[in-house]
């Protein structure tokens, strides 16, 4: 374990009066440590540090998810340390179950967890918000005016990053940024309410015997924009092959829509403007690990069916 790691695990024991039995430093993405202590058979916990995310802003953003009715784990503490990334950490109690990712996208249980979801996400996507895009460090509303600017400049990004390693022709950056222009005005029709907006199936913890979802974990990614946006996110950050997205879009999206009221044909043409959005983003973050190629070229017939 790194020092940042170590020093996190002081922290559990500084903040709990006790030295846990056991700690893991857990794999992450970024400037980002988190840590696993047992304290004893009753009590596991994970504490949070982050340079690219304000933890304290996703603790309080829990707590708008918990007030909502959609079960997260418990907050045990918030706190500042020099030592870790980002200088602030947040402790929280262990999930109870096991991740969808464990239990299986084929278990027998499967439809009552994707019902579920989808009642999670309709009590979520209640929640109206000002601004839109990612939160301001006061977890008031998102930190921009538009959610068009949201999306064009998430975009423009990856656009950016695809140039400079000379992934993507010029020509589809181009038709790239003219179909997010030719969206801004559907995209900003759009109501302003809160997203998890990276959930995917090891963020979703269940019961395995009976299916029932037991707390949605990892709330550092939440935004404020289209509850649709969400709905395509669900497990869709992987490669362009990912089996997930086909094996429980479907049904998860039947669940939700029955919730709403959705006009289906304007649903559905956002529905795949995100899919668009999520290619041209993995297609970018995705290099190291060989995606780009499958995303660009999905993102591509994607723009010449909405365009």
């Amino acid at each position: 374990m790194s020092p940042e790691h170590h020093r996190a695990a002081e922290v559990v024991a500084e903040f709990l009066g006790t030295k846990p039995t056991s700690i893991e430093a857990l794999l992450t993405w970024g400037p980002t440590v988190v840590v696993e202590a047992t304290v004893d058979d009753s009590l596991t916990v994970f504490v949070k540090a982050g340079a690219n995310q304000n933890v304290h802003t996703e603790a309080a953003v829990m707590e708008r998810v918990r007030a909502a009715g959609v079960p997260t784990v418990d907050i045990l503490g918030v706190g500042n340390d020099e030592r870790l990334p980002g200088g602030r950490w947040m402790i929280t109690r262990a999930a109870t179950g096991q991740t969808l990712q464990d239990v299986g996208r084929t278990a027998s249980t499967i439809s009552r967890t994707l019902d579920e979801l989808a009642e999670y996400y309709t009590l979520l996507h209640r929640v109206a918000l000002p601004g839109f895009g990612a939160f301001a460090d006061d977890a008031r509303g998102g930190s921009l005016v538009a959610w068009s600017r949201w999306q064009q400049e998430t975009v423009d990004d990856a656009l950016d990053s695809l140039t400079r390693m000379d992934a993507a022709p010029a020509e589809f950056a181009s038709r790239a940024r003219q179909l997010c222009r030719s969206f801004a005005a559907d995209l900003d029709s759009a109501p302003g309410v809160l997203l998890h907006a990276d959930l995917g199936d090891g963020e979703v913890y269940v019961d395995p015997e009976t299916g029932a979802v037991t707390a949605i974990v990892d709330w550092g990614a939440a935004l404020v924009g289209d509850p649709l946006y969400d709905l395509v996110r669900f497990v869709g950050g992987g490669p362009a092959d990912d089996e997930r997205p086909a094996q429980l879009h479907p049904t998860l999206h039947a669940h939700y829509f029955a919730r709403s009221t959705y006009d289906v044909e304007h649903a559905q043409r956002m529905l795949k403007f995100y899919r668009f959005h999520i290619c041209v983003v993995e297609a970018a973050w995705g290099a190291d690990l060989g995606w780009t190629a499958g995303h660009l070229a999905w993102a591509e017939q994607l723009i010449d069916e909405l365009g």
